[in-house]
């Protein structure tokens, strides 16, 4: 049996190359609905990777990691897994917040002290719905956007390693904490 994401390579590139819908579907096993949906993700997917390039760029051009921008669009740049982008639209729509910065986003992935509790732990793992997977998720998106010389050697005085190591650690110590019942 053929891997879905090398099968569904194959059934792109055979649309592309002209071979018809039901040709195609025949040839997988598949229904000619199950062949436009792919290719309907396909689309949107590559819609979505030219709109996080342009958001990148525009990120960099500002050279300011304090600048304000649409959640919506800050999220669609450091493209976390779905889930956890679902999960921080959610939540920032509820606490009411319109706009976010780099900075307020990098510090969401730091240990901060937790209100009742003697711990430190992210404010990004409090989120509900947000856990290992999406919290890696939005610090490697955070770590590969390349914020320009300013930003990155001046205001974060930290290498991207430094700082993917440090929030790794983060969320090992939340695990470790969730492991012994210190933490929801």
């Amino acid at each position: 049996m053929i891997p879905i994401s090398k099968r569904n390579r194959e059934i792109l590139q055979m649309r592309k190359d002209g071979v018809l819908r039901n040709e195609v579907a025949r040839r997988f096993n598949l229904s000619g609905n199950r062949i436009e949906q792919l290719e309907k993700r396909d689309t949107a997917d590559r819609s979505m990777g030219d709109r996080r390039i342009q958001l990148l760029e525009k990120i960099r051009e500002a050279d300011d990691i304090d600048k304000m921008w649409p959640v919506t669009d800050l999220l669609d740049a450091v493209d976390p897994i779905g889930a956890t982008k679902k999960r921080l639209m959610h939540h920032f729509l509820a606490i009411g917040q319109e706009q976010i910065s780099v900075r307020e986003l990098m510090d969401m992935c730091l240990d901060a002290p937790v209100e009742g509790l003697n711990c430190m732990m992210s404010p990004l793992l409090r989120v509900r719905g947000v856990g290992g997977r999406g919290f890696r998720s939005v610090v490697n998106g955070l770590s590969a956007m390349d914020l320009g010389i300013r930003s990155t050697a001046v205001e974060l005085r930290l290498p991207t390693q430094a700082v993917r190591q440090i929030l790794v650690h983060t969320l090992g110590t939340r695990l470790w904490l969730h492991a012994r019942g210190n933490a929801s």
